[in-house]
């Protein structure tokens, strides 16, 4: 049974509380439309990089396209340069109603560029990247996390709590490690403690069928 109870994120009212998850080649226009006729309250568009959408990239400008049919809708940015991510934010949030930023993706191009989920590395930067997104950014900013890098850096409390004092609107959780990918399972229970660790609607996410 979906929860049909409707949410505020940062001012923005969401109707349902079951989100579509950004998908990298799969959440295009078509995809968010069905997703919003079959009750999705948020849908997200693919992760664009914060460097292509400050440059114009044409194939980035693409990707951004939002239809008018599928408001709300939350614009995904990924990327390591606190001014980029700012800038770009301002950018995107002229059409799309919030913007997520990534720290969460695991793809090897991605976190070789100091991206996606290798900012759960360095929590000072991801300060810093929130902080400037959200002074900058004409909607609300959240965040995407994974429970931290590896079995011993388990960090995602941390990582929400900075994410919440730097005026972000919501956090949502895949919760794996970076070094799983997306194998074995998602430990839930960690998306109960940042739940209890932060007052800012908590967003779950893995293996949700």
């Amino acid at each position: 049974m979906w929860d049909t109870r409707e949410i505020n994120i940062g001012g923005v009212i969401i109707p349902t509380r079951v989100f579509s998850a950004p998908m990298a080649g799969i959440s295009n226009i078509a995809i968010r439309l069905q997703a919003k006729e079959h009750g999705a309250g948020l849908v997200y568009t693919e992760m664009v990089s914060a460097e292509a959408v400050i440059r114009n990239n044409i194939k980035s400008l693409k990707i951004m396209a939002i239809s008018p049919d599928e408001h709300p809708v939350a614009l995904q940015l990924f990327g390591h340069n606190p001014d980029a991510l700012a800038e770009a934010s301002a950018i995107a949030g002229k059409e799309a109603d919030i913007i997520d930023i990534n720290f969460g993706c695991p793809a090897k191009t991605v976190v070789n560029s100091g991206n996606g989920s290798a900012l759960m590395k360095s929590p000072e930067l991801i300060r810093e990247i929130v902080s400037k997104s959200v002074k900058i950014a004409q909607c609300p900013i959240t965040a995407k996390i994974r429970s931290g890098w590896d079995k011993d850096s388990i960090n995602a409390i941390e990582i929400a709590k900075i994410i919440e004092d730097c005026g972000a609107s919501a956090v949502a959780i895949h919760p794996r490690t970076r070094s799983q990918g997306f194998a074995g399972m998602s430990d839930w229970s960690i998306i109960a403690e940042v739940k209890n660790n932060v007052s800012i609607p908590v967003i779950g996410n893995g293996d949700i069928y």
